[in-house]
């Protein structure tokens, strides 16, 4: 009987990680631990794991960030959870890095464990609502200076420029979604012109631009997200350290 009450004790023990290590979930039903990753099967190798369980410490879920999964298919060598935590009830995140200028973002389910989205960039931002993502694309991190070039990804999909575009776009500012979560607008120096625009781009595919007052110098990249962004009902303030410009805009077309 006490070496029964000593392997559950044991168990338990195992089961249950220190209240700071927890990361509950927006309504304490669960929470989720991070541990380092194992081997699983013959093939498989995590770099990490996210490990949820119920507030009472039953265990949920196993959310696998993958080197290897078990079948062998090689994924992104990511370097670990370098932020994770909960989106809302359902979802948790990971969001690591491959090398210094590209991030890996990854969803799951917290029911199952589930991989729902994987994405490469930066400067990862979900909407007001929490139903869609915005991020900059991957620009390679040992490509030529002079070829580098920004671009906005929503959903998983680029959303501007066009592909046909030949401009050098460096970003100036974060993506910044609109409150009704319908359009995301950004700062975008266009180095060949060297001006400065603030982008539009909705969720359905349209785009709008406006001119800004300011002028910069050619600067090295990575570029300063050196501009702040904020929607005040049908205008957009645009803040810099060097002053303020407020754009309206109409009625954006859903």
């Amino acid at each position: 009987m006490w070496i029964r009450r000593i392997a559950v004790a044991a168990l338990t023990a195992l089961s249950m990680a220190p209240v700071d290590e927890r990361r509950m979930s927006p309504n304490q039903a669960m929470y989720a631990v991070i541990e380092e990753g194992q081997r699983v099967g013959k093939e498989g190798e995590e770099r990490n794991r996210l490990v949820v369980y119920t507030a009472d410490g039953a265990q949920v879920a196993v959310a696998h960030i993958w080197l290897i999964e078990p079948d062998g298919t090689r994924r992104i060598g990511i370097r670990g959870c370098e932020d994770w935590g909960w989106l809302d009830d359902t979802r948790l995140f990971c969001q690591g890095t491959i090398n210094p200028s590209t991030a890996i973002y990854l969803v799951f389910d917290a029911q199952t464990g589930r991989e729902l989205e994987e994405l490469d960039g930066s400067d990862f931002v979900w909407s007001p609502d929490l139903k869609r993502l915005a991020n900059f694309g991957n620009v390679p991190h040992f490509m030529e200076v002079e070829n580098k070039s920004d671009f906005l990804v929503i959903e998983g999909r680029p959303a501007y420029p066009n592909a046909d575009d030949r401009e050098q776009h460096w970003f100036r500012s974060l993506p910044v979604w609109a409150p009704d979560s319908q359009a995301v607008a950004i700062v975008d120096h266009r180095r060949r012109q060297n001006t400065l625009v603030l982008m539009i781009a909705t969720v359905t595919g349209k785009v709008s631009e406006y001119q800004l007052g300011w002028t910069v110098e050619l600067e090295q990249w990575p570029p300063l997200r050196d501009f702040d962004l904020s929607w005040d009902g049908t205008r957009i303030v645009v803040d810099h350290a060097s002053g303020r410009q407020a754009v309206n805009v109409p009625q954006l077309i859903k």
